[in-house]
């Protein structure tokens, strides 16, 4: 029977993967079963789960938690747990990551299942079909996204729904980019990944957390994981409009003094203007390659190494068969 690990970050929402759990146990897995790993990242509520009334048939057969010593935040949850999950002995073929509310249908994992089958080396991702948020939210969404295909040349269309094989963990953990952004440090890490649709579902119960402000931090963070990239296409695009308000001056200074197009004041005017604009992009360039290099010098968190630090305790919820690792 092959073991796939489903690893999904949970924040006082102890309802929705008590469903989640349900309807993971209700997929049509003939030759595959689940161990669902929730990483509690600090709830302030207690847990509330009970799957005593799970059917003596399924193929969810262990349902565990570990516990985060504090909150960490959706990103930052998923990266202490997949490093904490390399480190286990544990016996199985990839773990699946998705959100714990049910807006990452379920109905995907089985096809997830059978692509890893056919490509057991590369990582399998989700993107949604559909949105179901407010137009608010779908406008800064586009905006996102429009921006971080501008700045670092690439285009992100998926979230955290996705399949990892187990020996590309070691890989994954290893990359401080996974503590700020868990989309883009696959994309960061150059494992070859490919991504197919899903629908998406309904929250189970309550109201989603996301909101402008979030989709704000979120994904400036993902952009922040590609500094370099972002700073050398600034930085060119600077040195581009130096060089065209050098070209202006001069074409200035020429049509000033070698032909009679010009009026009294145009050229003194304009050539203040561009010196100004010129000054401004110099002094902004040179804070940026200073912030740049600042960054540069900060203590990376890197999962693999930091995931001790962060896990707390643990317990089993649920166990089909006893001894099963």
């Amino acid at each position: 029977m092959r073991t796939f690990v489903v690893l999904t970050p949970v924040f006082n929402d102890w309802p929705c993967l008590q469903q989640l759990v349900e309807d993971l146990n209700a997929l049509p897995l003939n030759d595959a079963c689940l161990h669902v790993l929730a990483i509690n990242d600090g709830s302030t509520t207690l847990d509330t789960l009970d799957f005593q009334s799970l059917p003596p048939r399924g193929c969810v057969v262990k349902v565990e938690t570990w516990n985060l010593i504090c909150n960490l935040g959706n990103q930052k949850a998923i990266s202490m747990g997949l490093a904490h999950l390399e480190k286990q002995e544990w016996d199985f073929e990839a773990v699946i990551v998705m959100d714990s509310d049910g807006e990452d249908s379920p109905e995907s994992i089985p096809e997830l299942i059978r692509l890893h089958g056919e490509n057991s080396q590369d990582i399998w991702v989700c993107t949604r079909r559909n949105r179901t948020e407010n137009m608010a939210f779908k406008v800064g969404y586009f905006f996102y996204r429009l921006l971080f295909s501008l700045l670092v040349g690439k285009v992100v269309n998926f979230g955290n729904y996705s399949l990892v094989p187990k020996n590309r963990l070691i890989s994954l953990v290893s990359r401080p980019e996974l503590w700020q952004h868990y989309p883009s440090a696959i994309i960061r890490s150059r494992i070859p990944y490919h991504s197919i649709p899903s629908k998406r579902g309904e929250r189970y119960f309550g109201q989603s957390s996301q909101n402008l402000g979030n989709l704000l931090v979120h994904g400036l963070n993902g952009i922040s994981v590609f500094g370099e990239i972002v700073y050398a296409r600034i930085f060119f695009t600077l040195m581009g409009i130096i060089v065209a308000a050098m070209g202006g001056i001069g074409i200035v200074v020429f049509v000033r003094f070698g032909t009679e197009w010009s009026t009294p004041g145009w050229a003194t005017d304009l050539v203040s203007s561009l010196l100004i604009i010129l000054g401004m992009v110099v002094l902004f360039m040179l804070v940026m390659s200073l912030q740049f290099l600042n960054m540069n010098m900060n203590v990376h968190v890197i999962p693999k190494l930091h995931s001790d630090e962060y896990i707390g305790s643990g317990k089993v919820n649920f166990n089909r068969h006893n001894g099963l690792y």
